[in-house]
């Protein structure tokens, strides 16, 4: 099998750096590719007014800077790197934005199995993604 695109999807957090770096280490090892992913959690209202118009806007717009400033990271290392913001369920889009794009393997960081409260959370973004992606993902812990 031969891994020839690579689907980075960030959150721009912390805990998505140590994942970066994997990402960035076998697209280049690999001579693959990297298709950056940011999903934007949908809010929960049945009506869309031009209010929530406006915040998701402004919202694309900040996380666009981000993903640009992410891109170059990628593209300073040689990398041919292609970008896409998509409004929905985070787990969701990344799995159909797998499976349409035919990428090869996801690399992605976890929050971890714990909430807050220290209680253990198996319904994080990663497990859903692990336990239905159409292709191999490497979850990348933090620190």
């Amino acid at each position: 099998m031969k891994i020839e695109k690579i689907l980075f999807p960030t959150d721009f957090s912390e805990r998505s750096k140590n994942a970066r770096e994997h990402a960035l280490y076998l697209a280049r090892a690999l001579g693959a590719s990297v298709c950056l992913l940011h999903a934007i959690e949908p809010l929960g209202y049945e009506e869309v007014d031009e209010e929530i118009r406006e915040f998701y806007k402004t919202l694309e717009t900040q996380m666009s800077e981000k993903m640009t400033a992410e891109k170059e990271l990628f593209e300073k290392s040689g990398i041919v790197t292609e970008t896409e913001i998509v409004i929905g369920p985070r787990w969701r889009v990344i799995n159909t934005y797998a499976q349409e794009k035919g990428i090869d393997l996801i690399i992605m960081g976890t929050h971890g199995i714990r909430a807050e409260s220290g209680e253990l959370s198996v319904g994080t973004t990663s497990h859903k993604v692990m336990f239905s992606s159409p292709c191999p993902v490497l979850i990348v812990r933090h620190g």
